[in-house]
């Protein structure tokens, strides 16, 4: 095959391909709006057509081509919102060891300046973070805002959110950690130099 004869196929399958998206695109969204968040359905959407695309010569639809699309979006959906859950659950336990491990260090803490100083780390902490992550991290946990209404204030996917909000509580409790543990050493080397 001539590149040319190439060249012509490769524009008349781009063009069907677009032609294809534009007649089903709109519904595939709607359907997927009816179990997840309007950005994360225009997500779930792009991505099978891209599944699509790659897949294109070996895709065999013997039956109603939108009941196979319709099929793709609900299993889309369906993994997304399990995938969603789990890491929800990994989000709050991640949560609750950061409270937990907040509140153990400011048991260690014997007058009220010693914890203003803890938590004066604490917000250290969520300052050193990168600017995106701690935007995210702020809003969800100081503004107590939830996941889809951040993702849809700044145009980004609740994935994206989950993942600087996991981020961030990784960066914190990290940085409590190593505080905790430069406090312990200070602390135990003061008790022996006297």
């Amino acid at each position: 095959m001539t590149k040319q004869k190439k060249s012509q196929d490769g524009k008349l399958a781009t063009r069907y391909f677009r032609e294809f998206y534009l007649s089903y695109a709109a519904d595939m969204i709607n359907f997927a709006r009816k179990y997840v968040d309007a950005t994360t359905a225009e997500d779930i959407v792009h991505d099978i057509f891209l599944d699509v695309w790659d897949k294109k010569s070996t895709i065999m639809v013997e039956k109603n081509l939108q009941n196979y699309l319709l099929a793709m979006v609900k299993n889309a959906c369906y993994d997304y919102l399990k995938h969603k859950k789990v890491a929800e659950t990994f989000l709050s336990k991640a949560e609750h060891r950061l409270k937990i491990e907040a509140m153990e260090y400011y048991e260690l803490s014997e007058n009220e300046s010693s914890e203003n100083y803890n938590l004066q780390a604490i917000y250290d902490s969520i300052e050193k973070l990168p600017p995106k992550c701690r935007i995210v991290f702020e809003k969800a946990y100081l503004e107590k805002q939830k996941s889809a209404a951040i993702a849809e204030e700044m145009n980004v996917s609740v994935r994206t959110v989950e993942t600087h909000i996991y981020n961030a509580l990784k960066l914190i409790r990290n940085n409590l950690k190593l505080l905790k543990s430069i406090s312990a050493t200070l602390y135990f080397s003061a008790i022996f130099l006297f």
